[in-house]
């Protein structure tokens, strides 16, 4: 079997950048594969609105790391921008960048940027193809629906033909998309076990019906990741940190398609088949399950909740790559 990798989403929200590059430069020495970085809007101490911008500063100070977006909400940018910053950032790691890129979901956030949430499908699908043109031609003449563009990219990203391509969400149109449009799929963090295999089958039927025959060699799994040196330790911290991230989130007037607004309040229910909590053993045992029921390659940890403090995520992270990555080597 090959070697797991994982990846991780470091401390983020409010003013908390140089903890953040704190960590990331800690897990690169440590020998993890990958960071990334989430977009949400005009929330208080636990999300960044700019995942490109902070993604550059770690460019800056990491060498080998996988520096991914987990993921953009593409209704947020202009396709000819984002095309451009993405392939600066792949310029600037020289190639370790992937952009995870979805429709968007929350209202309070296209209200935020003055963009409909109801044409968001329709706007992506051609952002999608305006991107991909920029990075892939020498030139562009596009006329759709919602953008027209004229032009060509400058300077193209060094990742031939374009850097990784992965789309998040869920839906029968966005796996479809994910087969068609992208290179992968990045489920969240939010799904269980029974959602995943359920979207995988589907993902993977759109792939064959449109006549992709190569393989689908990386499979990423973002989950909840708390781990300490005890399994009590790890469930009170998870008390502590995930549940106010999700009663806020989930269980106030928002509804979540998976998290009913009664297990967002029900930490047991919560876990089942989708969080990795408890000490390395515990963890080792939960991730195994994902790695051979799913047949994930590529997790993703999301360490960082609303009060988590930054020095039990740099422990968190020792932790990982001493008495859990090993096990998956």
């Amino acid at each position: 079997m090959a070697r797991l990798k994982i990846g991780f989403i470091p401390i983020e929200g409010g003013e908390y950048y140089r903890e953040a590059l704190d960590e990331v430069t800690r897990a690169e020495e440590l020998g993890l594969d990958s960071v990334w970085m989430e977009e949400h809007h005009s929330v208080t101490n636990h999300y960044w609105p700019s995942p490109l911008t902070v993604l550059a500063g770690f460019a800056t100070r990491t060498s080998r790391m996988m520096l991914g977006t987990d993921i953009v909400v593409a209704a947020f940018h202009h396709p000819v921008r984002l095309a451009e910053d993405v392939a600066m950032l792949d310029v600037m790691s020289r190639g370790r960048i992937t952009l995870g890129i979805a429709i968007g979901y929350k209202p309070d956030e296209f209200a935020l940027y003055g963009v409909e949430l109801e044409k968001r499908g329709a706007r992506f699908e051609e952002q999608l193809a305006i991107m991909k043109a920029l990075w892939t031609q020498e030139r562009v003449s596009f006329k759709g629906t919602y953008y027209t563009v004229d032009g060509r990219l400058e300077p193209k990203p060094l990742t031939r033909p374009h850097p990784p391509l992965w789309i998040g969400g869920w839906g029968d149109i966005t796996l479809r998309r994910a087969a068609t449009l992208a290179d992968n799929w990045i489920p969240g963090p939010t799904a269980d076990l029974k959602r995943l295999l359920a979207g995988k089958k589907r993902f993977l039927e759109n792939r064959q019906a449109a006549g992709r025959a190569e393989a689908v060699t990386e499979w990423p799994l973002t989950r909840d990741l708390i781990i300490a040196e005890t399994d009590r330790k790890a469930r009170e911290l998870a008390e502590e940190h995930i549940m106010i991230a999700y009663r806020r989130e989930y269980a106030g007037g928002w509804r979540h398609p998976f998290i009913d607004s009664s297990i967002a309040t029900d930490l047991d229910r919560l876990m089942e088949d989708r969080f990795i909590i408890g000490g390395p053993d515990q963890c080792i045992r939960q991730i195994r399950r994902f790695v051979t029921e799913y047949g994930m390659t590529h997790l993703i940890c999301r360490t960082f909740f609303p009060g988590m403090a930054h020095g039990h995520i740099m422990r968190e992270l020792d932790l990982i790559a001493r008495e859990v990555a090993p096990a998956f080597q």
